[in-house]
């Protein structure tokens, strides 16, 4: 076959849209859609739907990721709720660039593209020109019999960018949540025109060929921890409520879940009782009595206030008590209960109060506390929750490793710095640093939950070395390795004149040091001003030995011994050595 009879080469635009249409039904409608004129046209067949993108190469066009059951016109897109059907999973990954305004986003595609599970590569990912969009194509599309499997499609995608978005915290990079099933994403073999002064191609930048059934990814996430669409927004809303310091309120219907009820009577026999008005060790059994023993339990485990009123509430209604209306009885009791615990748990929770878990209750089982956070995924979640309360989004929190570990919390558009982990877990502090940083002033928390808050902060932290230098024993050790490799050694301390004699030497086969010396020569070449003691503690803190040097014709002199494994004589006696020839004439 000639050159001339050669099959033309298929288009980005077509392998892309064969690919991602492939099993489609002949009866639903593929979106394609157009700017500047936001034009949406109708296509049930592909290859016509192919050629039509075909003609627009040199335009901004993009598909939908759902299919339609109708044609809905030129001017508007097939609305989430209706949506029939849709391809797979995706997602749109933007890049550092004039085009968007979020600091905090990765520089290159290959950055980019770390934030995407490594065991589940995407069928495809596209350049659009300042990022990249990802697609997760399923063996064929997911067509919807019901509400219900919508709802569970809307609920896997949110899902889906819910895992990307903690991925892309866990690294320092802001991530928008896009799973609205009314989405659409560019097509390539066409152009980026937002800029028409600088055009950029759309661009498949890779294909595998996999292709997944959604139970696949669906477990994924189960095995990574990512909540469902209700339970992201329970716990958000539970944060938000438990967290928030915002007033008492007495509502008469309050009532607290049979399940936590169960939960809290199955950790702690008092509270059954007290539950049940069946205490014989409490001297007051007047409601009152048993309104301030139901609020020292909820100081005891971390109640919210608004908790323990709604709990007093509900107790004096299921035992035909009269109801108080006046807050400020509500108020002098729980001030009484915290009085006693001075809010802290002290009474049986000694270690700490208990935290909130995901299902916004707190734990009572003897007051442990649950494991912290064990990947960078679940981190990041954390986060999510703690942003619910602070009112700024916290991509991650970092802990520099040193002597003094210092901490940065990275927001989407800046940065924190701060020098201590008291600065860190000040409620003022904290405060003044966002606000500086973000021009955002988060509101006030009361100080027992600000408690809980700057111990969720601490779960959360994302620990990074922060290298030999910043470490207590690192920092010694290189002041060590300059001081010897700098300063000639003596062959002996004997016969020596009075400005050498401290000089490092070689006693039975180990380095032998004065601490008077080596602070010297710290504070002359490092700019420090340490004493003798602190010099003497980083030895010993390095692992080297004090001992007392006797002779004949000289003092008593106290000399630290290093230790030979990490500091071997002969890594250090290429100086030159400093004798008694070197005895000014």
């Amino acid at each position: 076959m000639s050159v001339m009879d050669a099959a033309p080469v298929p288009s980005e635009a077509r392998i892309f849209l064969e690919a991602l249409s492939a099993g489609k039904p002949d009866e639903l409608y593929l979106l394609l859609w157009t700017l500047p004129e936001k034009r949406s046209h109708w296509f049930q067949n592909i290859d016509t739907a192919i050629k039509f993108a075909e003609s627009l190469r040199e335009r901004d066009l993009y598909v939908g990721v759902g299919l339609s059951g109708q044609d809905h016109g030129a001017t508007r897109r097939c609305p989430s709720n209706e949506v029939a059907g849709i391809f797979g999973l995706w997602a749109d990954l933007d890049l550092k660039s004039e085009a968007h305004s979020k600091t905090a986003l990765p520089a290159t595609v290959d950055d980019a593209l770390q934030i995407l599970p490594e065991q589940l590569p995407p069928t495809f990912v596209v350049r659009t020109g300042n990022g990249v969009h990802a697609w997760w194509l399923f063996r064929e599309p997911l067509i919807f019999e019901s509400e219900e499997e919508r709802r569970d499609a809307g609920n896997l995608a949110l899902r889906w960018q819910s895992l990307l978005r903690a991925n892309a915290a866990a690294r320092g990079w802001a991530f928008d949540r896009l799973a609205d099933l009314a989405r659409v994403l560019r097509i390539p073999g066409t152009q980026n025109c937002k800029d028409p002064a600088n055009l950029k191609p759309v661009s498949i930048h890779s294909r595998t060929g996999r292709r997944y059934n959604p139970s696949d990814l669906s477990e994924y996430l189960e095995d990574q921890g990512v909540p469902d669409a209700e339970e992201q927004e329970r716990t958000a809303r539970v944060w938000r409520e438990d967290f928030s310091d915002k007033p008492l309120v007495i509502n008469p219907s309050a009532t607290v879940s049979e399940d936590v009820l169960a939960r809290y009577m199955a950790a702690d026999l008092r509270f059954q009782k007290t539950w049940r008005r069946q205490r014989d060790d409490l001297k007051d059994q007047s409601q009152s009595g048993y309104d301030l023993a139901l609020a020292n339990f909820g100081s005891e485990v971390g109640l919210s206030e608004q908790q323990i009123v709604d709990l007093m509430i509900h107790h004096r209604r299921i035992h035909n008590q009269r109801q108080r209306t006046r807050l400020d009885y509500f108020q002098r009791t729980i001030a009484k209960a915290f009085k006693r615990t001075d809010g802290t748990g002290a009474i049986r929770l000694p270690e700490a109060p208990a935290p909130l878990q995901s299902d916004g209750h707190v734990d009572v089982d003897a007051g442990r506390r649950p494991p912290k956070p064990d990947s960078a995924t679940a981190r990041a979640l954390l986060c999510d929750q703690i942003s619910t309360v602070l009112g700024v989004r916290v991509l991650r929190i970092l802990k520099i490793t040193g002597k003094e570990p210092t901490y940065q919390v990275e927001l989407e558009a800046a940065k924190i710095e701060l020098p201590n982990v008291s600065k860190l877990v000040d409620q003022r502090s904290f405060r003044m640093a966002i606000a500086s940083a973000a021009d955002r002033l988060i509101p006030k928390i009361k100080p027992k939950v600000w408690e809980q808050i700057a111990q969720a902060m601490l779960d959360a932290l994302t620990v990074e070395d922060g290298g030999e230098e910043t470490d207590f024993v690192g920092s010694v050790r290189i002041y060590l390795e300059n001081y010897l490799s700098e300063t000639p050694f003596i062959d002996s301390i004997e016969e020596q004149p009075i400005q050498t004699r401290r000089k490092p030497t070689i006693i039975d086969g180990k380095i032998a040091i004065c601490s008077s010396d080596l602070q010297s020569h710290i504070n002359k070449t490092c700019n420090e001003n340490l004493s003798v003691k602190a010099v003497a503690s980083m030895l010993a803190a390095l692992g080297a030995s004090s001992t007392r040097i006797r002779g004949a014709r000289l003092r008593d002199q106290s000399r630290w011994m290093l230790p030979v494994a990490e500091f071997a004589p002969d890594q250090f006696l290429g100086a030159e050595k400093e004798t008694s020839d070197a005895r000014p004439s």
